[in-house]
């Protein structure tokens, strides 16, 4: 997950959609803070984790 400071405060953008998203996040000029490797984080775009495990 990437953490990305907004105007509208901080946001976890999985690696899905900071891909597919990336002409509007430097339209919008979002700055990356740092990235964590945390399946229990969730994306504010899609709300889901960067990876899905099936059971």
């Amino acid at each position: 997950m990437h953490l990305f400071e907004t105007q509208e405060g901080d946001k976890w953008i999985c690696i899905n959609c900071g891909t597919e998203e990336e002409a509007m996040i430097k339209e919008k000029g979002w700055e990356l803070i740092f990235d964590r490797h945390d399946q229990t984080l969730r994306c504010a775009l899609c709300g889901k984790s960067d990876y899905d495990f099936e059971d």
